[in-house]
């Protein structure tokens, strides 16, 4: 929809009367009408030419080509005429609405302007970003970049992704509402980074790991009230900016592991998922195959492996949190057993179910956790 289209669209939620919109020329370009697209209007010809309001009769209606009664009106923008806006109906009703009608336009186009001139500035910004998080140091300069947007690349950040799973946020009004939540400094950084993701530079302070983690909960907080949908937010460690495509992909890596019940994860947190993270498909695949896969057909006993290990392994919580008889878990243990030849009992043979049971649970992004199983 061209911006001619949205004006005179936003223009009918106020006024019932037949709108167009003309080029200088006087070639009809918008119209509640569309039948009178692409025609020439001599009225609105003439305003362009003379600068000032012109009412129209049903005389002239007679005699201009193109011609309504009504007014038009030309429309300026940076003290020039682009074009003219005109009303249809009769001129003692639809002239008090003149300085209304110009006034409502010219404001989209500057409104439209200014969003125009936003977006560029934030494709500029984000032709900065990718470059400084993927190009080698010695084929970008930074730091001259980073002058004329106004950063100074000395300062510690550490890079989130925010995954909002929103596509309205991409909306550049709702993509406004959403920075103004976060409070950004002049030194932060906000870019879109794909499907409804969004990228921050966050500024920290060495040693200061609490501040950083409860500002990344005010943040989840607040997007989550913008929308129903599920937030989730992988955070990278602090950097030096030399070092800070080292804390993208630590940022990248944390969001894959966010998921509801943990919808924010620090990389820095990341124990036992870094190891599983590189383990390739057919390896996994592999490993489930020499441990669990004889369980899978078995959801009851799956589950009471579950919680087993979310019951630190003690049998006497894992009985009562299944609200089972001791000798049925003792059972179910011993099948378990049975089935893939490990004892679930034995250390070793443990912490085998353990990491296949992240392996299977996600595809690795979700941890066990008691609240997930009881």
């Amino acid at each position: 929809m061209t911006l001619a289209e949205k004006i005179v669209d936003e223009i009918k939620k106020v006024l019932t009367e037949e709108i167009i919109i003309t080029q200088p020329n006087g070639t009809i370009i918008a119209a509640t009408d569309p039948a009178r697209i692409g025609q020439f209007h001599e009225g609105a010809y003439v305003t362009s030419f003379e600068g000032q309001k012109r009412i129209l009769t049903k005389d002239d209606q007679q005699h201009m080509k193109g011609v309504k009664a009504g007014i038009n009106l030309p429309i300026y923008f940076k003290q020039e005429v682009i074009g003219v806006i005109g009303m249809t109906g009769d001129p003692v009703h639809v002239s008090p609405f003149g300085d209304i009608l110009r006034k409502m336009t010219e404001l989209l186009i500057q409104e439209h302007e200014f969003f125009q001139e936003t977006e560029t500035d934030e494709r500029q910004l984000e032709a900065f970003v990718f470059d400084w998080l993927h190009l080698p140091e010695t084929a970008v300069d930074i730091t001259e970049k980073a002058q004329r947007l106004h950063l100074d690349v000395k300062k510690q950040r550490a890079v989130v992704l925010i995954d909002c799973q929103d596509e309205s946020f991409m909306k550049q009004d709702q993509y406004q509402v959403m920075k103004d939540k976060l409070h950004l400094t002049s030194q932060e950084v906000i870019v879109r980074w794909g499907h409804a993701r969004f990228l921050l530079m966050l500024e920290t302070t060495s040693g200061d790991r609490d501040a950083f983690q409860q500002r990344l909960f005010r943040i989840h907080a607040a997007l989550a009230a913008l929308s129903s949908s599920r937030m989730l937010i992988g955070a990278g460690k602090p950097s030096a900016s030399h070092v800070m495509k080292q804390s993208f992909h630590q940022a990248f890596r944390a969001l894959k592991l966010a998921h509801a019940d943990t919808p924010i994860v620090f990389d820095e947190d990341l124990t036992l998922e870094l190891l599983i993270e590189e383990i390739s498909q057919g390896t996994k695949g592999v490993f489930l195959d020499r441990t669990i896969a004889p369980l899978l057909p078995y959801s009851e006993l799956v589950k009471t492996l579950r919680v087993l290990i979310a019951s630190d392994y003690s049998l006497k919580h894992t009985a009562e949190a299944m609200h089972v008889h001791i000798n049925t878990l003792h059972y179910r243990l011993k099948r378990i057993q049975d089935l893939t030849t490990l004892d679930p009992k034995r250390m070793q043979d443990a912490m085998l179910f353990y990491l296949a049971l992240m392996l299977l649970d996600d595809d690795t992004k979700k941890p066990i956790k008691k609240r997930d199983i009881l």
